[in-house]
């Protein structure tokens, strides 16, 4: 049984009605279309037909096997050929690595296999992520297009690479760059729906093919810059492109033709980027100023290339520096911040607080009988446990807001910028009771039962010196262990004396 998918429709040039369809092809979602008459406006280009992901024609149904092939040459999706046994060899010589042949004759069983294989092959030939062609497809096409092309068939080439894109992906990691890679694929599907042929060349390189001159091209080409530019195709991060533009008439060769929309391309982030390049604007330029476009060609590509290597540097040796900063300032274990860090960090921290008025809560944790667990399961287990507690906290706390820092052994100083004590204490006695609750056990599997001990405080006005702060949260901590263990204790606000309201005051 021979099947197409659903979603996939097949057009059919050259059944009268979808009556007169083969019975096997019932099923499909298959629409009759007539063959389009050509515009003679439009020099060598076929009107549009609606889109279809598998093209059926049938030679007798046009003028000239030369009509015919035209069609096909302007639609990127596989085309199968239904022909007679006169036209045969001809259709043989030039078909494309995507299409395929079929006789007249042929039972309907023979024809829903062709078309299923072709659907097969689309389906390999298409670059899943962005939803266009692969790079195969694109050259396969230049080739036979050079093959059945008039001399007068016009056909423009726009290179499109995304500007920065390692950078991207650097900075906002991979799923970011193949999200904007894959809307970049659907805006050019939308922007070109005249296209024969999108294709993904590699990484952020795109190539567009356009049955144009090269100043229609051109102005396609800077609607899609337009496109990319504003809004973007991330909401978190801006996208750019350059894109060069080439047309027939630029070279001898069509198979040259890629090579000249790279030269464009370069010239456009040579540039500065975020532009649009016109190969025939670069050779008229370059005669009038008496230069060789090659020499410009080449100082291009080394600007460019010397650009990235720049670029390249400075990222990687950013990088190292940010990897040596963290391993200075975090701890090793807990993967929070460590001592050295956490005392910087609390002076600056609380000097903001005083000048600021911003209130500031601090939490001292302690995790209860963490020396009975080490001397029972052995320092791993106990190591283990330390982890398991710290995940809690992370789960507890505010990203990017609320930090933590290990002040020592199994006791982690937890800061909360911009938070009254109210707040603080249904903070710390979620996470208290988050801790109870999780379940832990040894490095042999033993279940563990784990809790911490919670001292917390608000700096008020009366809290001059952090060294005393420390001391006061700390005392809270050892309250809360006296107290029974696995609880918040916390130290009420104070009012601040009037003699020192009036010195603060004085000093303001």
């Amino acid at each position: 049984m021979h099947c197409i998918s659903i979603d996939t429709t097949v057009g059919w040039v050259g059944a009268a009605s979808a009556a007169s369809l083969p019975p096997e092809l019932a099923g499909w979602n298959l629409l009759p279309l007539a063959p389009p008459q050509p515009d003679p406006t439009q020099r060598g280009a076929s009107p549009p037909l609606p889109e279809a992901d598998l093209l059926v024609l049938e030679t007798a149904a046009f003028a000239s096997v030369r009509d015919c092939e035209r069609l096909a040459m302007s639609v990127a999706c596989p085309v199968l050929f239904v022909s007679s046994r006169e036209h045969l060899p001809r259709l043989v010589h030039q078909l494309q690595a995507k299409d395929d042949i079929c006789l007249d004759d042929a039972p309907p069983s023979l024809l829903a296999a062709r078309l299923s294989k072709l659907h097969q092959s689309q389906r390999a030939l298409i670059d899943p992520l962005t939803g266009t062609q692969r790079r195969e497809a694109f050259f396969s096409y230049l080739r036979h297009w050079a093959m059945n092309a008039r001399h007068d068939d016009p056909l423009s080439l726009l290179m499109l690479d995304l500007d920065h894109f390692k950078a991207l992906n650097d900075q906002f990691g991979q799923d970011v760059g193949d999200d904007c890679l894959q809307r970049l694929g659907g805006l050019l599907r939308e922007q070109c729906p005249d296209s024969p042929l999108i294709a993904r060349l590699g990484g952020q390189e795109f190539a567009i093919l356009m049955p144009t001159s090269d100043q229609e091209a051109a102005r396609h080409a800077e609607s899609i810059r337009q496109q990319l530019s504003m809004p973007g195709l991330h909401s978190v991060a801006s996208t750019t492109a350059s894109i060069g533009v080439a047309s027939r008439a630029d070279v001898q060769h069509i198979d040259q033709l890629h090579r000249v929309g790279d030269e464009a391309v370069y010239a456009a982030k040579a540039a500065g980027r975020n532009r649009v390049c016109v190969y025939r604007e670069l050779t008229d330029r370059s005669l009038l100023q008496g230069e060789d476009l090659d020499l410009i060609t080449l100082e291009n590509k080394s600007r460019v290339m010397g650009e990235r290597v720049t670029d390249y540097i400075a990222q990687r040796s950013r990088r190292i520096l940010q990897n040596l900063r963290s391993e200075a300032e975090t701890d090793g274990l807990t993967s929070f911040y460590n001592r050295r860090y956490l005392d910087r960090r609390l002076k600056l921290q609380f000097q903001h607080h005083q000048q600021s008025g911003q209130p500031l809560s601090l939490a001292l944790i302690d995790l209860d009988h963490f020396g009975a667990v080490n001397k029972r399961h052995g320092w791993p287990t106990g190591d283990k446990a330390l982890q398991t507690v710290c995940d809690v906290i992370r789960r507890c706390i505010r990203a990017g807001n609320d930090w933590v820092g290990r002040y020592g052994g199994e006791e982690l100083f937890v800061v909360l910028p911009g938070v009254v004590l109210d707040d603080a204490i249904g903070i710390c006695q979620r996470l208290r009771a988050a801790v109870a609750e999780t379940p832990a056990t040894s490095t042999t599997g033993e279940p563990l039962q784990l809790t911490v001990s919670i001292g917390l405080l608000q700096c008020d006005g009366a809290d001059q010196d952090l060294n005393a702060v420390i001391e006061r949260v700390s005392k809270q901590t050892l309250r809360a262990k006296e107290s029974g263990r696995d609880r918040v204790c916390w130290a009420p606000l104070r009012e601040v004396p009037e003699s020192q309201s009036a010195r603060l005051a004085d000093t303001a």
